[in-house]
């Protein structure tokens, strides 16, 4: 999957409209101090703002991002988790945060409310309602900590979904369609990053922005916005200046996946919205890439980050390029020098 230009574009400007979320959820350590549903920071009184009177887990700013958010919180789950089933959870399960569990449950419940997960997705395993879910398997296959991970998280789902009257779907090779949501919320969400500078939580978009590829030279850029007060960015694009360019999907189908602006929905009317801007001129059919780590690190680090995170290796034109970059060779001497200095501190404690 990539998305394309529509059109030629200058640098700076808007590739997409702002894009609200599939689903969103905030970190545990916010839980209290933000609301749930638009990520704004709560009032300097919280008793005053809006919980939820069951789990007393998720805070809202408002009555209005109460009433609109309480169906999802109560329906997908979310609800049941908070109020049973987290005191079944690892302790080290706690230890990492709930909010990729939480999103999943968000996740899920929509899309089986749009009719976007059948038997079919799961037993491919590929793809969820636009999302890639592709190394799923590998993933299990390999064990270690990401696997029980996967395994704990989609078992304390299928328990708080159970609670709530939905049934699961086992695929023929034994994954669940939980197990196959958290994947896809582990390898497609991005954390929220506001005003504040802190990673509030995480969000997952559909095809509109999670089909934006990878690359360490990227030649856009992403950025979050609340909706829907008015001082906030509001796009007058009438339509997206990037496009899919896929052989797998066809571009209708893309169109049965986009709806990022139907604002009935609760998180897509009140979530944290993306917009992709472009960092320099691109021309018309050229590949629209975004970066998914830090740049700032050598080569190796970037590889691994990207491997460890989205079983991937880049093969972009700054990875591949021999001699390296002028800038990642800064990198590999910075990193040179912490590490000398670094033994030479250790050896003054001999």
């Amino acid at each position: 999957m990539e998305m394309r230009a529509r059109e030629s574009v200058y640098m700076s400007e808007d590739l997409t409209r702002a894009i609200a979320p599939y689903a969103a959820a905030l970190h545990d350590a916010f839980l209290h101090s933000h609301c749930s549903a638009c990520f704004r920071k709560l009032p300097p009184q919280p008793p005053c703002a809006v919980s939820c009177m069951t789990c007393c887990s998720v805070r809202y700013c408002s009555s209005d991002c109460s009433s609109l958010d309480r169906q999802v919180h109560s329906s997908s789950g979310e609800c049941c988790f908070f109020a049973d089933h987290i005191r079944r959870a690892s302790p080290s399960f706690l230890a990492e945060g709930t909010s990729d569990l939480r999103a999943a449950l968000r996740l899920l419940y929509l899309l089986e409310m749009r009719g976007l997960v059948s038997s079919d997705s799961v037993n491919q395993a590929t793809r969820i309602g636009g999302l890639s879910a592709s190394g799923i398997g590998e993933a299990m296959g390999e064990g270690g900590e990401i696997a029980e991970r996967i395994l704990e998280g989609s078992m304390l789902m299928s328990s708080a979904r159970k609670m709530r009257t939905q049934t699961s779907v086992v695929s023929a090779n034994g994954l669940t369609v939980e197990t196959v949501a958290l994947w896809a919320v582990m390898i497609n969400s991005v954390a929220v990053q506001i005003s504040e500078g802190r990673n509030l939580g995480i969000a997952i978009y559909g095809p509109g922005f999670s089909w934006f590829n990878h690359s360490c030279s990227p030649n856009a850029s992403y950025r979050f916005v609340l909706a829907p007060c008015n001082e906030d960015y509001v796009s007058d694009k009438s339509e997206y200046s990037a496009v899919p360019a896929s052989k797998e999907v066809a571009v209708d189908e893309w169109h049965t996946w986009q709806f990022e602006d139907d604002s009935t929905h609760a998180l897509g009317k009140y979530g944290p919205r993306v917009v992709v801007r472009c960092t320099k001129p691109i021309n018309k059919g050229d590949e629209v890439c975004i970066t998914y780590i830090d740049l700032l690190q050598t080569r190796e680090a970037r590889h691994s980050d990207l491997w460890s995170n989205y079983k991937f290796i880049c093969s972009c034109k700054r990875c591949t390029s021999s001699p390296e970059s002028y800038v990642d060779l800064l990198l590999n001497e910075l990193e040179f020098t912490r590490g000398c200095c670094f033994v030479s501190s250790n050896r003054g404690f001999e």
